[in-house]
């Protein structure tokens, strides 16, 4: 069964509120206590947030208000605001691994998938939307909302100015409020609900390349492990895409963390060792969000990589209250580089 999480439906909240919507009959139609939206980890059947959809888009429609909530809800959110993940999108160098990132986090998560990235060999890219639920119809808004969103996430991420090259709706009848947010060719009764964008196009982040300029006269192992604590969360951390942002082929980059007493593989073990240690001893966050934050896909590699370095597992080193475990090797950075 699909569920939604507590961040969305608040967001869903909010913007109800704010168009002067009656908040409390709403949820309590849909059977969804308000109170618990301040819980991070609670999550809500499908089915009842279609409920509270229907019951919100009557309720405007009863006042004889034209307003598309899908948009007013997915275009107001604020990305910053993603629980776990909010930051991490701010980094990424283009909308493809934007995308990439909150569909692994999904998957990660657990969550019943509800898109797919389609990578085409012209360039361009397609973000395809199939809501799965056993249980009832899924409404129109629910997609509309997702894809609004994904288009504020990769205006977050490029610009203001970006737009999609095609957007694709199953609705059947024109609307106005998809053309003016969307700002592009829009597809009505379409089989899928899709937005076709440009794969290829990257954006230059000031803050991370001002880092790398200011790392140039120090050892690469250094400047290595800036560009690692930038990526670490997108999980896009081979050697290979680490040296061609260090503008150097990866036998190079090797070749030198070589010549520091170093290794693209100790340095990346360190790093990954003092962040989830850290998440561990100081926040709340479930094994997989740390697992995320460390820039793992899969939860059983987090698990099998911690009980590497520390013989105990995640579970174990937090339950222990934090500080009785040392690793089973110190990890030396290299002398060269602490030198420097």
């Amino acid at each position: 069964m699909r569920t939604i999480s507590s961040w969305w439906v608040s967001a869903m909240a909010e913007t109800f509120k704010w168009h002067g919507l009656p908040i409390t009959p709403l949820f309590n139609e849909a059977n969804i206590a308000l109170d618990s939206l301040t819980v991070k980890e609670s999550r809500y059947p499908q089915s009842n947030v279609s409920i509270l959809w229907h019951a919100a888009q009557m309720a405007i429609e009863q006042r004889g208000e034209q307003l598309n909530l899908g948009i007013a809800v997915g275009g107001g959110m604020n990305v910053r605001a993603i629980p776990v993940i909010g930051l991490a999108l701010l980094k990424q160098d283009c909308v493809l691994s934007a995308y990439k990132l909150i569909l692994r986090y999904q998957k990660l998560i657990g969550d019943t998938t509800n898109a797919q990235l389609i990578e085409q060999q012209t360039g361009q890219a397609l973000l395809r939307f199939h809501f799965a639920s056993n249980t009832c119809a899924i409404g129109t808004q629910s997609y509309e909302a997702a894809m609004a969103f994904c288009v504020k996430i990769a205006r977050t991420v490029a610009g203001k100015q970006w737009r999609p090259n095609l957007v694709c709706v199953q609705r059947r009848e024109p609307c106005e409020e998809l053309k003016q947010y969307f700002n592009c060719a829009i597809e009505y009764g379409a089989p899928h609900h899709e937005i076709h964008f440009q794969a290829d196009v990257q954006v230059v982040h000031a803050q991370l390349q001002q880092g790398i300029v200011a790392e140039k006269h120090k050892a690469i192992s250094q400047v290595l492990i800036l560009l690692l604590e930038q990526q670490l969360a997108s999980g896009e951390l081979s050697c290979r895409s680490m040296a061609q942002m260090l503008s150097m082929s990866e036998k190079t980059l090797q070749r030198r963390l070589s010549a520091e007493g170093t290794s693209y593989r100790t340095l990346l073990d360190a790093l990954r060792q003092e962040k989830s240690c850290a998440l561990l001893r100081e926040s709340n966050l479930s094994l997989s969000e740390i697992a995320y934050l460390c820039g793992y896909s899969e939860l059983s590699a987090f698990h099998h990589a911690f009980k590497r370095w520390f013989a105990v597992s995640p579970s174990e080193y937090r339950s222990e209250k934090r500080f009785l475990y040392a690793p089973k090797e110190e990890i030396i950075y290299g002398e060269k580089a602490l030198n420097e």
